[in-house]
């Protein structure tokens, strides 16, 4: 009991000596220093009142660092691969999803209406109006509203015939809506090509120039006629989230118009005459289908890199 009591009486004064409390530590025999508590190994340290997490798995100190840790590192790495290969999965089925849509908004809409326009190109020649006037402008603009109206309602009618679920009254208002704005962009291709020549710009700088005023007219078509159909059909009202939407699809109808200079064979540097110029003596319908394929072509290129390029919920089509 005595020498407990000196033990005791020993380490307070040299705990409050001028040394400090580190020096005075260092000076007690180790045999009368306190017991220091064992140190778990690094992985296995965890505040057992608070279980840290580790994608799904509790790790607690009950673990430790030996089999019992390595058996649920074993189990959240498993997870991790299996999440890895449910996110490559969900990425090719996000493709297949937006390749596919894009698909039928390009044999429903984009391909009308290059031949829409390219037949009403036809009948205003027909007519006595110059490629130069007025008259031949709106002619070929109703001509692309008529082929992006018509091609948009009579795909879904089919779809509807072999089964799908699809209201025809709602989509004729979505015909008449993306047809308006296609009447927009279908009205400016010829007025803005005819400024490119007269500017003798090359091939690849009016495509690009049509591209741009083109992909304009179409995106303030949408906003405009958002705002004025929407009132009274089931369009959806102007908002951020669609703003953005319809900038994505106009970027992409953009790339049609674009392309759709292809057919012009004037330029001596036009790459894409090969494969959608029109030719002399080509006959009417077979210029309209070339049209149509030229615009097809263009949208599928510039929406196959959005489609690639996009996260999922960025793109327009998603």
């Amino acid at each position: 009991m005595l020498a407990s009591t000196s033990r005791s009486q020993l380490l307070r004064s040299l705990l409050r000596s001028k040394l400090g409390a580190g020096s005075a530590l260092a000076a007690v025999p180790a045999a009368l220093q306190p017991a220091r508590a064992f140190r778990v190994s690094s992985p296995a340290l965890v505040d057992a009142t608070r279980p840290k997490r580790k994608s799904g798995i509790a790790l607690d100190a009950s673990m430790g660092g030996g089999k019992e840790h390595m058996a649920a590192e074993t189990v959240v790495l498993n997870q991790k691969a299996a999440t890895s290969v449910g996110a490559s999965t969900s990425g090719a089925e996000l493709m297949l999803s937006r390749f596919t849509k894009a698909t039928e908004v390009t044999v429903s809409k984009i391909f009308p209406a290059g031949f829409g326009w390219q037949a009403a190109s036809v009948v205003a020649a027909n007519a006595g109006a110059a490629p130069n006037s007025l008259a031949f402008f709106m002619m070929t603009g109703f001509g692309d509203l008529l082929g992006v109206l018509g091609g948009h309602v009579g795909y879904m009618a089919a779809k509807k015939s072999a089964g799908f679920n699809v209201d025809l009254s709602k989509e004729l208002d979505t015909g008449l809506w993306l047809g308006s704005a296609a009447f927009c962009s279908g009205f400016v291709w010829q007025p803005t090509l005819n400024a490119c020549v007269d500017l003798g710009l090359s091939f690849n700088a009016s495509a690009t120039s049509v591209f741009g005023a083109c992909t304009l007219a179409f995106y303030s078509g949408l906003r405009l006629f958002r705002y004025l159909y929407s009132p009274f059909t089931s369009v959806e009202p102007n908002n951020y989230k669609n703003l953005k939407a319809d900038a994505g699809l106009a970027v992409a109808v953009g790339g049609a118009t674009g392309c759709f200079v292809g057919t012009d064979i004037t330029f001596a540097d036009n790459w894409l005459r090969p494969v959608v110029g029109i030719e002399d003596g080509t006959g009417d319908l077979a210029a309209q289908v070339i049209a149509g394929s030229s615009t097809a072509l263009g949208f599928m290129a510039v929406q196959s890199a959005q489609n690639v390029t996009m996260s999922k919920g960025k793109n327009w089509i998603d």
